[in-house]
């Protein structure tokens, strides 16, 4: 089977530069999803990887990120049309993964006992049952810390618990209630990032992350010890993070690698190596590497989340090329594809990836996180979606979880 012919006939066509020769090469500026100015100099590893294409039978297996808690889907506790309507076009279009975004903050809001009738626990179930009916498994996302974990800190919800011993009691029930009903628990958003901690200092970042895996590890083993924990994915290819948090003892406390592959500009394609380091997917890598030197080669790679945004890049302010979009859908959908051949090639590791995202309501001035979603309001399959079902179609049930 001549494998880079059958995905490109499964993929949306588009050139491999389309767009990205309006835009500056020179995305050496300051990146906000990391502490300080980072210069990039070089050339990354050539791409081959024919070694790799022998030990993937198929890509890895075709997720999407599901805002299902969202108060847009819901009329308090009952899911509105739209829910269903797009659960339907997800399962129709042969995605296999949900990622769900569960957070703590809602979830237990007091330090009271947690309870499986909670609202926001029945929303949970809800999209759980739902989306288990339609053939499609869930793996959930939780972050956000409630406020009686972290007193006086202010109301920002994306920060870790002062403690991080106090997470374990709901997070043991929630292993507990429905860990039949999911695939894993990922312990959190993009540690590596200020936006998700409130902490400027990577060194502290590291150490409180760390401190936090480690004792969800515990809690959701001991809610169900089957149940497998992932690192939380970081913010691009980042395995300078990665690396320190093994040095910070992570090791033995996950099951599943995460990454969230992201471009630093969203214009280069997947396979760009035009500069090396964390902004492109060409540094995975480096990820693999630092994986194999603490001797987790055989732990699978999840990639929880990427995707490439569609809007005019007009309004940008001068040098933030991280808030780039693509020009147009098709190369959106192209991109896409390509990630997943990149991946099927050369990482045999990577046995999901979970394109962001299903749906988002209009919530930024430049549209860039609006721009990611690969379906409308009604339902319609926007062409990302497309071309995962085509991979779907070509390839059948695709990586085994």
């Amino acid at each position: 089977m001549d494998r880079r012919k059958l995905l490109g006939a499964v993929a949306v066509a588009v050139p491999a530069v389309a767009g990205a020769a309006l835009l500056s090469d020179l995305d050496f500026g300051r990146d906000p999803r990391s502490e300080s100015s980072e210069g990039f100099s070089g050339q990354a590893e050539e791409v081959s990887g024919d070694a790799a294409v022998a030990q993937n039978a198929a890509p890895p297996a075709i997720g999407v990120q599901f805002h299902g808690t969202w108060d847009m889907y819901w009329n308090g506790t009952t899911p509105n049309t739209m829910f269903y309507k797009h659960l339907d076009t997800l399962s129709s279009k042969g995605v296999q993964v949900l990622r769900l975004d569960v957070g703590w903050s809602s979830a237990q809001p007091t330090n009271a006992a947690p309870t499986a009738s909670q609202w926001y626990h029945q929303r949970v179930n809800t999209v759980l049952d739902e989306a288990r009916s339609r053939g499609m498994q869930v793996f959930v996302t939780v972050h956000q810390s409630p406020a009686w974990s972290r007193p006086n800190t202010g109301s920002e919800v994306k920060q870790y618990p002062t403690d991080p011993n106090s997470i374990k009691p709901w997070l043991t029930f929630f292993a507990s209630t429905y860990g039949s009903k999911i695939l894993a628990i990922e312990v959190w958003n993009e540690p590596n990032l200020p936006d998700f901690t409130q902490i400027s200092d990577s060194g502290q970042r590291t150490a409180r992350y760390v401190a936090l895996l480690k004792a969800s590890y515990a809690a959701i083993k001991a809610g169900r010890s089957s149940l497998p924990v992932i690192f939380a994915g970081p913010c691009q290819t980042d395995d300078v993070f990665i690396r320190d948090c093994y040095a910070a003892g992570a090791k033995g406390n996950f099951d599943i690698m995460g990454v969230h592959p992201y471009q630093g500009n969203q214009t280069k394609p997947p396979e760009s190596t035009d500069i090396t380091g964390k902004a492109r997917m060409t540094n995975m890598p480096a990820i693999i590497a630092v994986m194999a030197q603490n001797g987790d080669s055989a732990k699978p790679i999840w990639w929880t989340e990427f995707g490439f945004s569609v809007h005019s890049n007009d309004a940008v302010p001068a040098g933030q090329v991280w808030l780039y979009g693509v020009p147009d859908e098709q190369t959106s959908a192209s991109y896409v594809s390509r990630a997943y051949y990149l991946a099927w090639q050369q990482w045999p590791q990577v046995k999901l990836a979970v394109t962001y995202c299903g749906y988002k309501t209009p919530s930024d001035s430049l549209g860039h996180q609006y721009g990611f979603r690969i379906m409308e309001s009604d339902g319609t399959a926007k062409p990302q979606l497309v071309a995962l079902s085509n991979i779907r179609q070509a390839f059948g049930s695709l990586q085994k979880l």
